[in-house]
């Protein structure tokens, strides 16, 4: 196992890296790397970005073909993605999170998808595991909704980066969106402007296994919520952030109800709404907040470059 520390790296052709962003999930590692198997795919590289210290990551296995990226230790999944991506020497990357088990035929699946022409992205399915705690079918729930199996396969406007493959060139040629971390929203609108195309294959499958305590997720949101009213106020007029601000009570119950509505579609989500209906207002209480802190974070940042222009 190689750490991006090392001086000596491989220098293999590789087809394909995988990226896995390691954000308080050690505990699915051996799992994760079960099923992926990188003594069977020497021409796949395997990186796990995490801003923990080698010693406790004791699931990745020692081989040539998989190294360990080490980032900063308050560093969140966009931001690990990031440094993956960058340090990838593979033309296409798949994404993913050590919130995520693979099945055994990803790795297949992935090197199967060309990805030519305007198609920049193939993203697949997320299934939650069997018999999750309340927490853990709430976190499902709030983030993963839209990209369950029963999603029809084809062309679509959003994927979920957790499970995801794109072609590294067009990323990079994005580097002002990178700079702060791979945000697939950001990136995904970029690439529909420029004429590019999006799959979703439904047969492409991770299972969710939630690793999360409810603090940490808490705070993961709150943290995210920042870091997306930042980046999505940087396309906005003053007057528009400001308006935001002042619309920003609305946005836990435009968000609870996106959620409610896309979930209402799909049977799976049948049972247990309403018991689990007080977590999930508490995590999305906690995004929105973050959300607002973003945008009002941005404001005297706006009124400088207009008094600079």
């Amino acid at each position: 196992m190689l750490d991006d520390t090392d001086n000596k790296l491989s220098q293999g052709n590789y087809a394909l890296t995988v990226i896995i962003a390691e954000e308080m999930a050690t505990a699915n590692l051996r799992d994760i790397f079960a099923q992926l198997q990188p003594e069977n795919y020497p021409s796949v590289e395997f990186l796990v970005c995490s801003g923990r210290d080698r010693s406790m990551l004791d699931g990745v296995p020692d081989r040539q073909n998989v190294r360990i990226i080490r980032a900063h230790a308050d560093s969140r999944i966009p931001l690990l993605w990031r440094d993956g991506i960058r340090a990838a020497l593979a033309d296409k990357v798949a994404l993913t999170t050590a919130h995520c088990v693979p099945s055994q035929s990803w790795i297949k699946q992935l090197l199967a998808y060309p990805l030519e022409g305007k198609q920049v992205a193939v993203g697949g399915a997320i299934e939650n595991v069997e018999n999750d705690t309340t927490v853990g079918r709430v976190i499902y729930l709030l983030r993963y909704v839209r990209y369950t199996k029963s999603r029809p396969s084809g062309r679509v406007d959003d994927l979920a980066a957790d499970n995801a493959l794109y072609r590294k060139a067009d990323i990079l040629a994005h580097d002002d969106l990178l700079e702060i971390g791979f945000w697939e929203p950001s990136f995904h609108a970029r690439f529909l402007a420029e004429g590019k195309t999006l799959q979703f294959d439904n047969e492409l499958l991770v299972v969710h296994k939630n690793c999360y305590g409810i603090k940490q997720f808490m705070r993961q949101r709150y943290s995210h919520g920042i870091e997306f009213g930042m980046a999505r106020a940087k396309v906005m007029s003053l007057t528009k952030r400001l308006a935001m601000i002042a619309l920003s009570p609305l946005i836990p119950l435009v968000f609870t109800r996106k959620i409610m509505a896309t979930a209402r579609c799909d049977k799976q989500f049948d049972l247990g709404l309403n018991r689990d209906m007080f977590w999930l207002l508490v995590f999305v209480l906690a995004w929105s907040v973050g959300e607002t802190v973003g945008y009002i974070k941005t404001v005297g940042y706006i009124k400088k470059e207009e008094t600079k222009s």
